[in-house]
């Protein structure tokens, strides 16, 4: 066999090896498939005071407060959102004449954050005082009070800046 033969022979077996892999790896049986209908909704928190009205809409005295009066309240918060919420009542706006002065008016509440599930309730104890040394000053004299409550998601948010398990609030007051 000349030169010329061998080499159009060992090109043609080139070409027919290349095509024969080339073929081969496309003839193999493929397929492929789609995993439809993945939904994210985030959840939330929302907070709703259920107290029906003023904390102290139905006091005794809260039309007619004389100095030496106290009184206790509850105020009921319910978590309407989808996610469990650290729910807290963190101040009370007061404005009036009886909030000023010498011996004003004095409100508490337990400022502490509380875990209230998804659909939970909770009550926070508010009270006043009339200090039994107000004067005259205070006849007549009228005030009002906005108490304010917050909620924050409770998953992915806690601190417990001891180790020791002891919950010191949520990381994340928004």
């Amino acid at each position: 066999m000349n030169l010329k033969k061998k080499l159009g022979m060992a090109i043609a077996g080139t070409a027919l090896g290349a095509s024969l892999v080339v073929g081969g790896t496309t003839a193999l049986f493929t397929d492929t498939a789609t995993n439809e209908g993945n939904t994210f909704t985030a959840g939330t928190v929302d907070i709703v005071d259920v107290t029906e009205g003023a904390v102290f809409s139905a006091s005794q005295f809260v039309d007619n407060l004389a100095p030496g009066d106290s009184e206790t309240a509850t105020l009921t918060i319910r978590n309407e959102g989808s996610l469990d919420a650290w729910v807290e009542v963190y101040d009370a706006t007061t404005s009036g004449d009886l909030f000023e002065g010498d011996y004003p008016v004095e409100l508490t509440f337990d400022d502490s954050a509380v875990l209230v599930p998804a659909g939970g309730e909770t009550t926070v104890e508010v009270s006043y005082h009339f200090p039994i040394e107000a004067g005259n000053e205070y006849q007549g004299a009228t005030g009002n009070v906005d108490f304010q409550i917050r909620a924050v998601q409770s998953r992915n948010n806690s601190v417990d800046h001891d180790g020791g398990g002891t919950y010191d609030g949520p990381a994340n007051w928004n």
